[in-house]
């Protein structure tokens, strides 16, 4: 049989092997290993029977101690869960460890961005700590980096703690489409398409100077390349007006990369380079009622339209929340 237990140098602190008791102060860490595997020498699944009491993630094997697998429990809210390791009929295989989470702790989310592999997504879960345990699934940038078009680079989501900017449609002309906030009322001008940047304020989109045009050919420079006259103009332009017709494809827009809000991921006050956020695609596909997958962002944080609005309602995704990131190292639960 596998057994759970403390090894090498981990902490005793809340730690009680007779009753094989683990005591976690709500929104502390603990760790905890499991010695062993199933019956057929396969990995066992190590997961908590409550996880919006704690939940479980596995850190790196530990090379001094190679018969050990390694687990870090997190309490989410007080009460008592089981963590349990079952083989794949999920039948238990070591005795459960009891968690007890206690006392009290202000709310914060902490996001676990390398949990699994869903589709060709590496896909993970914000957690609530100090509320009601609630969790979403959210997606950070790619484990491993790459050099992307536009002069940009897809990039992990930098492990830390951060505090939450305020809510806002999110305007970054270096990607073209968001040069535009979301929600900006648009018309037509002399055959150009116009938005609306402030009350009774409009300015081009299209056309030669228009904004979109604009930021699409430096998004071509950065690359070392230039479109050809009147061609990247044509283009732009039937983004918003359909061509046949004459006539705007949409009164507002609804495709900025950001999608429809945007909280910036600031770090001693200072903003960065990384937002929480949902992508047009996926606002869409909520609006129709079809399924939302979530997709790796250049490193920020996607989130589907629905639980970002389920977080909001809760008063947990907000201006001034605390917001940490994990390593993509710790991975689970299954």
């Amino acid at each position: 049989m596998a057994h759970f237990d403390k090894f090498g140098n981990l902490s005793l602190s809340g730690w009680d092997k007779g009753a094989m008791t683990l005591t976690v102060a709500v929104g502390k860490n603990a760790y905890i290993g499991l010695w062993g595997a199933g019956p057929g020498n396969e990995k066992l699944d190590v997961d908590s029977t409550d996880p919006t009491v704690c939940v479980v993630h596995e850190e790196p094997q530990p090379k001094a101690w190679p018969a050990w697998r390694l687990f870090i429990v997190t309490a989410l809210r007080a009460g008592e869960a089981r963590i349990e390791a079952v083989t794949s009929t999920g039948a238990n295989y070591a005795a459960p460890v009891k968690v007890k989470a206690v006392g009290t702790a202000s709310a914060r989310l902490v996001f676990f961005p390398g949990e699994r592999v869903e589709g060709s997504a590496l896909v993970g879960a914000i957690y609530a700590i100090g509320a009601q345990g609630q969790s979403i699934k959210a997606a950070g940038g790619p484990a491993a980096g790459y050099k992307d078009r536009g002069g940009h680079t897809a990039e992990s989501t930098p492990a830390g703690l951060y505090t939450l900017g305020r809510k806002i449609h999110v305007v970054a002309p270096s990607w073209p489409m968001s040069a535009i906030p979301w929600g900006a009322a648009l018309r037509l001008n002399k055959g150009e398409a116009e938005f609306e940047s402030a009350p009774g304020v409009w300015r081009a989109a299209t056309g030669p100077a228009g904004v979109v045009t604009l930021a699409q050919k430096a998004f071509l420079a950065r690359d070392g390349k230039q479109a050809k006259p009147g061609v990247l103009e044509k283009l732009v332009r039937n983004i918003f007006i359909d061509p046949a017709t004459g006539a705007l494809r949409a009164s507002e827009w609804k495709k900025n990369d950001f999608g429809r809000w945007g909280w910036n991921l600031l770090r001693g006050g200072q903003p960065t380079a990384y937002f929480i956020h949902t992508t047009p695609e996926d606002e869409e596909a909520t609006e129709q009622g079809q399924a939302v997958f979530l997709a790796n962002s250049h490193g920020c944080v996607h989130l589907k339209p629905a639980e970002r609005d389920r977080l909001m309602n809760a008063g947990l995704l907000k201006e001034g929340a605390s917001f940490e990131v994990r390593p993509y190292s710790e991975t689970g639960p299954p």
